[in-house]
């Protein structure tokens, strides 16, 4: 594989291929619930938006049942 001609591409080729770090979950899989608001709040943003799982530093599997629960909570109108 070749170099990156510049030193911008050679740091940005760093920063695309970085893992991710191993961030600690506070929340436990089965308290992610569509009727629990509180905690689905921490995973919004202020207009509402799912944060993305580079923000919040959760697997996967957690990302999913999150964003289920939050769509669930909108549509029972428990969260905007």
């Amino acid at each position: 594989m070749s170099t990156p001609k510049t030193p911008q591409r050679k740091s940005n080729f760093r920063k695309a291929n970085r893992t991710m770090p191993r961030r600690r979950v506070e929340v436990a899989l089965a308290d992610i619930d569509w009727k629990n608001p509180e905690i689905l709040k921490r995973y919004i943003t202020e207009n509402g938006k799912i944060l993305p799982r580079r923000a919040t530093g959760v697997p996967a599997h957690y990302h999913r049942k999150i964003t289920n629960a939050i769509k669930r909570a909108r549509q029972a109108l428990l969260m905007k």
